[in-house]
C-alpha cells in the first residue's frame, strides 16, 4: 500500500517574486502545508532549478522561508538532479519524484500542484493525480481539479482518515511520523493485545506468542511498536512476514531507545492483526533500577518471574516480555499463564482480574485504560508468599477498596499492618486529590525498591506512601510520554513534602530540561525529584500554593484516567490561573530554554491590513487570526459554535521579528458573555476558557494553534461567543490595561454569522459598556454598512435610560407582550444575550423557542418590551448617541431586514461600533449569507 504524498511546484505556487526581487511566501502558504500535514499527507517538492543548483540549496531556502518545516528533505525532486537538466514536463522529473516517494508502481497516489497548466497536463497524462492552482479568474470544467488559492485546495485533499476511524484513540498524543533507515514509521493505537507466555519446568524455559490487534491514524506507513525478546514468528492480518521485517530502528531516543519497525506501508485509518511468536528470556533493554525483571527456577521446581518495570531505562515496561507500544497508547491486555512440569501450587500478585482455567493456569484481564507501564505481574510458589487484605472505604466515592498486601515469607514485615498502611493512604489521596480511579482494589507486593502501576505497586516500605499516590498521578493521570514522565514524579514528590511549600523562583539559575521534547526519549529525568518539586514551590510562590493544589486537582479531576502531555499542564495552570508568569516558569525550568536575544515579537492581526505596528487601526473587532471550528478539521474559516458538543477554538500566532525565533509559547482563548465592550487585559483575557503552547516559530514565519472547546463551556444555540485571544512568551506578553489595538499580543472576535432569506428581518443583541471611571458619557452607536447595501431597513433598539427626549419622541415603543398586558401569571427565564451572557426576562409559561430572525413577534416583544427602536439613516454609516454610564453594561440591539432585491448566494458584513470622541472602543460584526 504506497504512502499518499503531494507535490508542490516551488516558484510561483509556493512563492512568489516580490517588487524587490526577493522571494516571499503566499499569504496562505504555511498555514495549508501544515494542515496537510496534520491531515496525514506527505509533501514534497517538484521544481525546475537553474543549473548548478543542489538538493541542499533548495533545502536551505525552504528553511529561511519557513516552509522547510513541512517539506521532506528526501521528498526535495528537482530538474538539476538529472542529466541535462531535465525538467517538467519531461517525464523523468515526474518519475524521480515517484521513485523517491515510493510511488513508481502507483503514480495515482501523488498529487501534483501548481499554477502552470502544461505541467498539470503532463502529470495528470503519467497517471499522476494533478491540480491547478488559477489565481487569476474562476475555475472551469477544462481545467479538472482546480483551486483559485492554496486555502481552496483543502476541499481537495481531506484528512487521510475519518473522524469516525479516529474515534476514541490517542493519536493526538502520539510522536509524528518518522523517516527511519527509508521507512517511513508511523505511531499505531493498539486496541487490544492477547498474549501467552507457557512456562515449562521441565526444561526450564519460556515461549510467548501475542496478537496485537492495532488501527493506524491519519498518516499511512509502517507501524511503529516495540518488543524486547527474539521473535521466531511473525504474521500480519494471517499472513506470514519474515522476522526480519520487524527489525529495532534507532528514532533518535538515546542509547537502548531504539524501536521496532513493521516494514509494511499500511494505509492511514484501517485496522489490522499482528500476531509474534518467541522464546521468553530476560528482556534485551538495559538491566538497571532497583528491582529488576526475572525468570529463574528453584528447587520444587519453582518459578520466580516479574515484569520488573522501571522508568530509569528504556524498554522496561510492557514490551520487556510482550509486544506494546509508546506510553501514549491505551488498550486492553488479555494475559493467559501456564506453568507446566511442576506440581507445586504457583500464586500470581497481579493488578488484573484473574481467571483461574486449571492448576497453574490463569488468564488475567486488565482494562482498556491500561498503557505500557499499567500491568503488574509476580508469579511465584505460593509457599513463598504471605498475604492480607483490608477493607477500605474512601472518603470522595464512597467506594469500598480491597487492599492486597503480599510479601515474601523470608520478610520480617507485618503485612496486615502495612495493609491497613496502605488504605489510610489511599483515603488520604481521595481526600486531597480525587477519585480513585482503579476499581474496587489495590495490590502491593512488599518488597525492595519503588515502582508504581494502576491501582499497584512493588515497594519497600519507605516508599510506600510515595507509591500509594502515583494512583493518582502517574499511573491515574498518565504521561503521554517519557518526555513528561517528569510532572508526576515531581508533584508526587511535591505531595510528600505537605504540598505546601512556596518558594520564589530565581531566574539567574540555570535553566532545568525536565521534558526535552524528544518524544522518542524513553526514560524519566532523575531531575524530576528535586527540580520538578523545585517548579511547584515556584509556582505555589506566584499563584499560592492552595490555588495550585486547587487547579491540579482541576486538572486531575478533567483529564483523569488518560495519558496527558506537559503543554497540557502548562496550557491548563496559565488558562486556569490567569498568570503570565506560568509561561516563564515552564520555559527555563521545565523545556530548559534559555531566555531568548534577541526578543522574537508575537502578534495577532487585527484585521486583513495589520501589520502588526501599535497603535494599530481599522476594524479590531473582527480578528482574521481567531476563528471557530465545530470540528478539529483545519479548517481556515470561521463557524459559528455548535452548542451540544465540542467546538475547536484556532489562532494564527506570527512572529515579526527578522532575526528571532520563538522557542517556546502560549496562546489564551477565552470566550465573553458580552460583544462590543472596551474589553482591557489582562481583566477580560485572563483567567481564560482553554489556551495551546507551540515552539520554534521562526522570524517571519506564522502558526496555527488550536485547542478543544469542551461541549460544557459552549453556550446555548442562537447565542454568539466572543472570542478573545493572548499570546505569551518570555519577555514578550501583553502589558497590562491595554486593549486590543494598543497591543499586538491581544485579538478578539465579534463575529456571528446568520443566513437569511430576503426579506427577513434579524434582530442582533449586543452590550456597550464604558470602563472610564465617570459619571455619564456620551457615546455613539455606528452602523457601517457595505456601500451595495446602504440602503438596508435598519433599527437600533435601546433602553429609554440612555437617550434624550428629542429621540425618546422619534423613536418607536417596543410594545409589551400581551400575555403580561392581560395579568398572566409569568415566569423567570434565563435568556441569551449576545457573546454567551445571559440575563433574566419575563417570559409566558410557555417561552416560545428563540429562532434565526426572531420572526416570532411574541418574543421579539417579550426580550425587549419597553425599549425604543430608532430609525438608523440609510447609508454606508449611520449613528445613534447613547449616554452610558461607567463600568455598567447596556443592553442594545441592532434590527435589519435584508432587501428583497438581495442577490442570492450573496454575502456581507454589517459592523457595529461603539465610538467615544474619535476612538471606536468596541465593535460587534455580522456577517450575512443570503440564502435565496
Amino acid at each position: 500500500m504506497p504512502i499518499a504524498t503531494v507535490f508542490f511546484d516551488f516558484g510561483d505556487t509556493l512563492v512568489f517574486t516580490n517588487a524587490a526581487g526577493g522571494r516571499e511566501r503566499f499569504i496562505d502558504t504555511l498555514d495549508v502545508l501544515q494542515v496537510l500535514q496534520e491531515r496525514g499527507w506527505r509533501i514534497g517538492l517538484l521544481s525546475n532549478q537553474s543549473a548548478g543548483t543542489t538538493v541542499a540549496q533548495v533545502q536551505a531556502r525552504l528553511a529561511v522561508l519557513g516552509i522547510g518545516r513541512y517539506v521532506e528533505t528526501a521528498l526535495i525532486t528537482i530538474s538539476t538532479e538529472l542529466s541535462g537538466n531535465i525538467g517538467k514536463p519531461a517525464r523523468p522529473i515526474y518519475d524521480l519524484a515517484l521513485t523517491k516517494a515510493g510511488l513508481g508502481a502507483t503514480p495515482a497516489e501523488a498529487m501534483f500542484v501548481t499554477e502552470e497548466m502544461a505541467h498539470v497536463s503532463a502529470a495528470r497524462g503519467f497517471g499522476w493525480r494533478a491540480a491547478l492552482i488559477k489565481r487569476v479568474g474562476a475555475c472551469g470544467a477544462a481545467d479538472g481539479e482546480c483551486a483559485t488559492s492554496l486555502s481552496e485546495l483543502l476541499s481537495l485533499l481531506p484528512s487521510r482518515a475519518s473522524r469516525a476511524a479516529l474515534a476514541g484513540t490517542n493519536f493526538a498524543i502520539a510522536p509524528p511520523p518518522r523517516l527511519v533507515d527509508g521507512l517511513w514509521a508511523v505511531p499505531v493505537d493498539i486496541s487490544r493485545i492477547d498474549a501467552t507466555i507457557l512456562f515449562d519446568a521441565a526444561t526450564q524455559s519460556a515461549t510467548g506468542q501475542a496478537t496485537l490487534q492495532f488501527r493506524l491514524g491519519r498518516h499511512a506507513g509502517c507501524p511503529i511498536f516495540d518488543l524486547r525478546q527474539t521473535p521466531s514468528a511473525v504474521e500480519l492480518d494471517g499472513a506470514v512476514v519474515p522476522v526480519a521485517d520487524i527489525a529495532a530502528h534507532d528514532f533518535g531516543g538515546g542509547t537502548g531507545a531504539e524501536l521496532r519497525v513493521l516494514a509494511r506501508v499500511l494505509d492511514a485509518g484501517t485496522n489490522h492483526t499482528l500476531s509474534v511468536s518467541y522464546p521468553v528470556g530476560l528482556p534485551q533493554a538495559p538491566m538497571v533500577g532497583s528491582y529488576l525483571p526475572q525468570l529463574s527456577w528453584s528447587a520444587g521446581p519453582r518459578l520466580t518471574f516479574n515484569f520488573g518495570f522501571t522508568d530509569t531505562a528504556p524498554g522496561r515496561y510492557l514490551e520487556s516480555f510482550i509486544p506494546a507500544n509508546l506510553i501514549f497508547d491505551q488498550f486492553e491486555l488479555a494475559l493467559e499463564l501456564r506453568l507446566n512440569g511442576t506440581s507445586v501450587v504457583h500464586q500470581p500478585i497481579t493488578n488484573g482480574t484473574v481467571t483461574t482455567l486449571g492448576a497453574n493456569h490463569w488468564r488475567i484481564d486488565f482494562s482498556a485504560r491500561s498503557t505500557a507501564f499499567s500491568p503488574l505481574l509476580e508469579l511465584r510458589a505460593a509457599d513463598t508468599l504471605a498475604s492480607a487484605t483490608h477493607n477500605q472505604v474512601l472518603p470522595q466515592s464512597g467506594a469500598t477498596v480491597t487492599v492486597t498486601a503480599w510479601k515474601p515469607t523470608s520478610s520480617t514485615s507485618d503485612v496486615a499492618a502495612l495493609a491497613v498502611s496502605i488504605g489510610n493512604h489511599l483515603a488520604s489521596n481521595e481526600s486531597s486529590s480525587g477519585s480513585y480511579l482503579h476499581g474496587n482494589q489495590f495490590t502491593a507486593f512488599m518488597n525492595v525498591g519503588g515502582m508504581e502501576y494502576d491501582g499497584a505497586t512493588t515497594t519497600g516500605q519507605a516508599a510506600l506512601r510515595h507509591e500509594c499516590f502515583h494512583s493518582w498521578w502517574g499511573r491515574g493521570l498518565k504521561p503521554a510520554s517519557q518526555a513528561d514522565g517528569w510532572f508526576d514524579e515531581a508533584w508526587t514528590t511535591y505531595h510528600d513534602n505537605g504540598a505546601s511549600g512556596a518558594l520564589a523562583f530565581n531566574f539567574s539559575n540555570p535553566a532545568v530540561t525536565l521534558s526535552a521534547r524528544n518524544p522518542w526519549v524513553r526514560v524519566t529525568p532523575s531531575a524530576s525529584y528535586t527540580s520538578g518539586e523545585r517548579l511547584w514551590r515556584g509556582l505555589a510562590a506566584v499563584v499560592g500554593g492552595p490555588t495550585l493544589v486547587a487547579q491540579m486537582n482541576a486538572f486531575f479531576a478533567a483529564r483523569n484516567g488518560r495519558p496527558v502531555t506537559t503543554e497540557e499542564i502548562e496550557a491548563h495552570l496559565l488558562a486556569s490561573t490567569g498568570r503570565s508568569e506560568v509561561v516563564d516558569a515552564f520555559h527555563r525550568f521545565v523545556y530548559g530554554l534559555p531566555d531568548p536575544a534577541p526578543l522574537p515579537d508575537l502578534w495577532l492581526r487585527d484585521n486583513d491590513s495589520d501589520t502588526g505596528t501599535v497603535p494599530a487601526s481599522g476594524r479590531f473587532w473582527d480578528s482574521p487570526d481567531l476563528w471557530v471550528r465545530n470540528a478539529d478539521d483545519g479548517g481556515l474559516t470561521h463557524q459559528n459554535p455548535e452548542s451540544g458538543q465540542d467546538n475547536w477554538l484556532y489562532a494564527r500566532v506570527r512572529n515579526r521579528a527578522t532575526n528571532a525565533v520563538a522557542r517556546h509559547l502560549v496562546l489564551s482563548f477565552n470566550t465573553k458573555f458580552f460583544a462590543g465592550s472596551q474589553f482591557v487585559y489582562p481583566a477580560d483575557w485572563l483567567p481564560a476558557t482553554t489556551a495551546a503552547v507551540a515552539f520554534d516559530v521562526g522570524p517571519g514565519e506564522t502558526r496555527i494553534l488550536k485547542a478543544r472547546w469542551p461541549r460544557a463551556q459552549v453556550p446555548v444555540e442562537g447565542t454568539h461567543p466572543c472570542l478573545l485571544a493572548a499570546v505569551f512568551s518570555r519577555f514578550d506578553a501583553p502589558a497590562p490595561d491595554q486593549r486590543v489595538w494598543e497591543q499586538n499580543n491581544l485579538a478578539q472576535k465579534n463575529l456571528t454569522i446568520v443566513n437569511l432569506r430576503r426579506d427577513q428581518w434579524f434582530v442582533f443583541p449586543f452590550v456597550a459598556v464604558l470602563v472610564k471611571p465617570r459619571l455619564l458619557e456620551q457615546a455613539t452607536i455606528e452602523l457601517l454598512r457595505p456601500a451595495k447595501f446602504a440602503a438596508l431597513k435598519a433599527r437600533l433598539i435601546v433602553p429609554k435610560s440612555v437617550l434624550s427626549a428629542a429621540q425618546l419622541e422619534s423613536g418607536r415603543l417596543v410594545a409589551t407582550p400581551r400575555a403580561e398586558a392581560e395579568g398572566v401569571p409569568a415566569e423567570r427565564e434565563v435568556m441569551r444575550l449576545d457573546c454567551g451572557g445571559a440575563s433574566e426576562i419575563l417570559a409566558p409559561r410557555q417561552p416560545t423557542r428563540p429562532v434565526p430572525t426572531m420572526a416570532a413577534s411574541q418574543r421579539f416583544e417579550l426580550e425587549f418590551a419597553g425599549a425604543i427602536e430608532l430609525p438608523l439613516a440609510q447609508g454606508e454609516r449611520a449613528e445613534v448617541p447613547v449616554r452610558l454610564r461607567p463600568q455598567e453594561p447596556t443592553r442594545l440591539a441592532l434590527r435589519f431586514q435584508l432587501p428583497a432585491d438581495a442577490p442570492k448566494g450573496g454575502r456581507f458584513i454589517l459592523d457595529v461600533v461603539q465610538r467615544v470622541g474619535k476612538q471606536i472602543v468596541g465593535g460587534v460584526a455580522v456577517q450575512v449569507n443570503v440564502i435565496d
